[in-house]
C-alpha cells in the first residue's frame, strides 16, 4: 500500500475513534446549530397588545363591558393581565392576574387577585385539544368560586366558558365572547 492511501486511512480511522469516544471532530463543526427553546410562556403572549373587550346585558337593561389588558414585566417572564369592569361609564379594576412559567413543574402557573379579595390556590395554564384551559382554586374569599374556564380563539375573538364549583360539583358558571380592539 502506498504511503499516501495509509496516511489517509489512519485519519479516516483516528476521526472514527475521536469521533466514537466522544471527542470532537470534524462532523461537529459541520452539526445544524441547535433551536432556541421556545419562550415558555409563547401560549399566551398573544394576548399583549390592545383590548380584549367584551358587552353584557345587566339585569334593568344596564350594559357591563368587560375590558382585558396584558402587558409583560420582568423582561417577559410575567405576563401581568387586568381586568376592568365599566357600567355607567364608570371604569373600576375588578382583578390582576399574575402569570409565570414555573420551571420545576414545568407549566405555567398564575396568582389570580381579586378585588374582593382573596387570591390563589393553584391557578394552571394548560394547552390541550385547541384551547387553552385554565384553572384556579380561590382561597381567602368564601363568596368567590373556585373555577376553571376553557378559552378558545379565532383571530381578534375569544369565547371563555367558564364553570364553578357548587356544593362540590362542577357547573356551568358563564361564557363570554371577547373581541380585541387594537
Amino acid at each position: 500500500m502506498n504511503r499516501t492511501r495509509r496516511l489517509t486511512l489512519n485519519l479516516v480511522a483516528l476521526g472514527s475513534a475521536a469521533a466514537a469516544a466522544g471527542m470532537p471532530a470534524l462532523a461537529v463543526a459541520q452539526a445544524a446549530p441547535a433551536a432556541p427553546p421556545a419562550h415558555p410562556l409563547a401560549p399566551i403572549a398573544h394576548w399583549v397588545g390592545g383590548e380584549w373587550v367584551g358587552q353584557f346585558e345587566l339585569p334593568g337593561g344596564r350594559r357591563l363591558t368587560l375590558v382585558r389588558t396584558y402587558e409583560w414585566s420582568f423582561d417577559q417572564r410575567l405576563l401581568v393581565g387586568r381586568s376592568f369592569g365599566e357600567v355607567d361609564g364608570r371604569r373600576r379594576q375588578s382583578r390582576e392576574t399574575h402569570f409565570f412559567w414555573n420551571p420545576a413543574a414545568q407549566r405555567i402557573e398564575f396568582h389570580d387577585f381579586l378585588d374582593q379579595g382573596g387570591g390563589y390556590g393553584a391557578g394552571v395554564v394548560e394547552v390541550r385539544d385547541g384551547a387553552i384551559l385554565m384553572n384556579a382554586k380561590i382561597v381567602g374569599n368564601a363568596g368567590h368560586p373556585d373555577w376553571r374556564a376553557r378559552i378558545t380563539e379565532n383571530g381578534d375573538d375569544q369565547v371563555i366558558d367558564v364553570e364553578a364549583v357548587k356544593d362540590g360539583q362542577w357547573g356551568p358558571f358563564g361564557k363570554y365572547a371577547y373581541k380585541r380592539r387594537r
